[in-house]
């Protein structure tokens, strides 16, 4: 199975192909800054696919992070993945970034017992989930304010993993081990679970935790003259 796989959830930008059988022959690209995120996308998946020697009608599955993370970010590797499996014809199916960084937990054999990941979710506030080796979800991924993640964590997960478990932990908000204190959302993890996604239900629709925080201009609006 070929498989296209497009991550932009938390700030960074990455995409994969698989280019043979399940796990095999793998190529990645990644941005290495994270400004212009949406510019850049199209042209490092076009570049991806001509390396691999590859057009899009010849995939059999596109892969997208859905979330929670960047709304920008979702938004747009979700569209991008839309985009080309409508015009090619191909299935699309996403992950949520946590259990992407959960596969990648897994795969390098740190899950012993019950673990937590955390990611940034803005100013004094972060994305929790405590999960079970297998990926088996123990609770939902919720949004807290740093003062709440004891509460969420300790005593209930054996390790802290994820863009903000540093943080976390440093600034004495949680009192866990940490682990893999590297491990972010990629797209090379999530090539690899695409084979185990669900077309029928893991739909690549938005994963947002809370509602967007962009709101709509209201200064400075022109009046519209009655006719």
């Amino acid at each position: 199975m070929r498989v296209l796989a497009i991550e932009t959830s938390m700030g960074r930008t990455s995409v994969a192909v698989t280019t043979a059988r399940q796990g095999e022959a793998v190529r990645v690209k990644r941005l290495e800054s994270v400004r212009g995120q949406a510019e850049q996308l199209i042209p490092l998946i076009g570049s991806l696919m001509a390396e691999a020697g590859l057009a899009f009608a010849g995939l059999d599955r596109i892969a997208v992070s859905v979330g929670p993370g960047g709304f920008s970010g979702i938004r747009t590797g979700v569209a991008a993945a839309r985009a080309f499996g409508l015009a090619a014809k191909v299935p699309v199916v996403g992950a949520t970034s946590f259990s992407i960084m959960a596969a990648a937990f897994e795969k390098a054999g740190h899950a012993k017992g019950p673990y937590g990941l955390a990611a940034p979710a803005g100013v004094n506030a972060v994305f929790c989930q405590i999960l079970k080796p297998g990926r088996e979800a123990v609770t939902e991924i919720v949004t807290l304010p740093h003062a709440e993640c004891a509460a969420f964590f300790d005593g209930k997960a054996d390790v802290l993993a994820g863009p903000a478990a540093t943080a976390l932990i440093d600034g004495g908000f949680v009192a866990l081990p940490l682990a893999d204190p590297d491990l972010f959302p990629d797209a090379l993890s999530l090539a690899e679970l695409a084979f185990t996604l669900n077309p029928a239900h893991d739909m690549p629709t938005p994963f947002y935790v809370r509602p967007p925080d962009a709101k709509p201009q209201t200064r400075n609006l022109i009046p519209r003259k009655d006719e």
